[in-house]
């Protein structure tokens, strides 16, 4: 199996993240820049998105909720989704919460990147209420995905790390130190160290 990457991608280090947490030996993580290099991805992923995943006779999975519970299936480490039921489904909202958490994230950054001219004020504003939102429910819903390894645990321990290497400069944890001492905690995992971001 082929992993397409980029080590700064949060969302490749979600995949990553859960290949090592399920104790998939048989991965390659093949490097490509979306921008610079659309030739190596855009026929494997119409969308020209990393992480995109090859495997058997040249199949492919993107993006990084599909992989991520790809690698869940066929792992060998503990279940990080419920398979079923109640529990399947609210694994699936944090896991969902997180990943917007995410994509707002991203979307600052992105923003940042345009001409001072270009960049919205009002977009910023509106992406950084989602992620201090995300953070806040992320806090009060902590006593219901601690435990155990779990998708969500995941999610939310790479939205953060991106938070920190992105977006930095504003402390969005200063409002929420359990929530601090709980990705503290989680960032020390083996998974997390072995996939920091340059």
């Amino acid at each position: 199996m082929k992993l397409l990457v980029s080590h700064a991608s949060p969302y490749a280090r979600k995949c990553r993240v859960t290949a090592l947490e399920k104790g998939i030996t048989n991965l390659e993580e093949v490097h490509v820049s979306p921008l610079d290099e659309p030739e190596k991805l855009n026929h494997l992923n119409p969308l020209g998105k990393i992480p995109c995943l090859i495997y058997g006779e040249n199949k492919t999975l993107f993006d990084s909720p599909v992989i991520c519970a790809y690698f869940d299936e066929m792992g060998e480490g503990p279940r990080l989704m419920p398979k079923e039921g109640e529990a399947h489904w609210a694994m699936r909202r944090h896991e969902a919460l997180f990943d917007g958490l995410l994509d707002s994230a991203l979307g600052i950054v992105v923003d940042l990147r345009k001409p001072e001219q270009q960049q919205s004020e009002q977009w910023q504003q509106r992406w950084g209420c989602a992620i201090d939102r995300a953070l806040s429910q992320g806090q009060n819903e902590l006593d219901k995905i601690e435990g155990d390894i779990s998708a969500a645990q995941i999610a939310l321990g790479c939205a953060i790390g991106y938070l920190e290497f992105r977006l930095g400069k504003h402390d969005w944890l200063a409002p929420y130190p359990y929530l601090r001492e709980w990705y503290e905690t989680f960032n020390q995992r083996p998974s997390m160290q072995a996939t920091l971001p340059k």
